[in-house]
């Protein structure tokens, strides 16, 4: 015989109770999920990643590191997340940067190298589009092996673009003020060939391209208007020739080639206009302020380039002249930089004292008259020693753009 259940009057319950019992769900639902997909198996391209390595992702950035000996060694990192990231190896407590990988790929390796000595380290992974994570610190004792205390890898303090916007407005100032003492020598480089004065033009042309080259800004910092004032002719389809050869190197050649003054008179307007274009517009232009470390470097890098070498010669043997100039905007820069550069860069006196014995030896060849003697008529002692100077500066002004790039933040 069946029987029928009684029937039970439903429990009244607050939407209140409602709506918090879902958002409980839901919310543990997303920490599970969340915690699922972060525990769940790697991507599969990361399978292949070697097994000993420290491994960074979004999430942890070198957990498995748990233990570091002392001494020179390859810091083997895998990006086992599906971001690329920045990879730093710090001091947690100062945020010294001892090393770095720029843009590790997910799912690839790279190699970090560095001599530990004594300390603390953490290595500090800055994904694309997210906040940066440290991971746990690591102790390292007893000192480097087969080392000495030079040769350990210095932390380097971070620099932010906060840190450089002083610097920043100190460059264009300078650069201003430059080309405010450029209009005039290119004025009356012009006056002396509307005149046919052409001993006079040739004598004038080198404290103007001397000016010029103090402003550091012949490296592309002043873009298709910096061609036109001191562009060279090398890769032209006419070479000296070309319609595209302008400015002071034109009038170099000219000068020293036999040109007529009704030849130079176009080219030293249109250098008197490029030059005026650069002074109107440059004060309105922006400055990356990554530039100020890199063109520091790269002013004497192109001068062992360009100068020493001789390629920068259009016939009047005043290439000594010119790296005397590049020497100016060479300690301008490091003078802008330096509060920076002092607690950062061990090498600074080295800088300051290689560049200082390369100005002795260019100046050495400057004569009573204002000449200068043409390199190709160095001695083999002369010229090898200011290629080694210049060589020798070159090498330690190469860490001064690393040193100085923002990495505080990303803005």
């Amino acid at each position: 015989m069946g029987f029928a259940l009684p029937k039970i009057p439903p429990v009244p319950v607050s939407p209140k109770v409602v709506l918090s019992l879902t958002a409980a769900v839901v919310a543990l639902a997303a920490v599970a999920g969340t915690a699922a997909h972060h525990a769940s198996a790697k991507p599969a391209y990361t399978r292949g990643l070697p097994s000993g390595a420290l491994t960074v992702d979004a999430y942890d950035c070198g957990a498995n590191w748990t233990s570091a000996k002392a001494g020179k060694q390859n810091l083997l990192i895998a990006n086992t997340g599906i971001e690329t990231t920045e990879v730093y190896l710090v001091d947690p407590g100062s945020g010294a940067i001892y090393g770095e990988i720029v843009g590790l790929a997910a799912g690839t390796t790279d190699q970090m190298p560095v001599v530990l000595g004594d300390g603390t380290y953490a290595l500090r992974c800055w994904p694309a589009d997210a906040d940066p994570v440290t991971g746990p610190p690591v102790r390292v004792t007893g000192g480097a092996p087969g080392s000495t205390a030079g040769t350990v890898t210095p932390g380097v303090l971070p620099v932010s673009r906060q840190d450089l916007t002083g610097p920043v407005k100190q460059y264009q100032a300078y650069v201003e003020d430059g080309l405010t003492k450029l209009k005039p020598l290119v004025g009356k480089l012009q006056d002396d060939i509307a005149a046919g004065n052409l001993d006079a033009a040739r004598a004038d042309w080198v404290p103007a391209h001397q000016q010029y080259e103090r402003l550091g800004g012949a490296y592309d910092a002043f873009g298709d208007v910096g061609d036109a004032i001191d562009g060279l002719p090398s890769g032209l389809p006419g070479g000296v020739n070309d319609s595209g050869f302008r400015g002071l190197h034109r009038l170099e050649y000219g000068l020293w080639h036999g040109q007529s003054a009704a030849q130079l008179a176009g080219p030293a307007g249109d250098l008197v206009s490029s030059v005026d274009k650069l002074a109107t517009d440059f004060p309105t232009a922006q400055i990356d302020p990554l530039a100020l470390g890199l063109r520091t470097h790269e002013i004497l890098e192109d001068t062992v380039r360009f100068e020493l070498s001789g390629q920068s010669d259009q016939g009047s043997g005043t290439t000594l002249a010119t790296v005397d100039a590049n020497i100016d905007g060479t300690q301008s820069l490091l003078g802008i930089l330096r509060p920076l550069l002092t607690p950062r860069d061990p090498d600074l006196p080295r800088i300051d004292a290689t560049l200082n014995r390369l100005r002795g030896l260019v100046e050495a060849q400057r004569h009573t008259d204002g000449s200068w003697t043409p390199p190709a008529q160095l001695t083999t002692p002369q010229r090898e020693a200011l290629n080694s100077a210049a060589g020798g500066a070159v090498e330690l002004l190469a860490p001064v753009a690393t040193i100085c790039e923002p990495r505080l933040d990303k803005s």
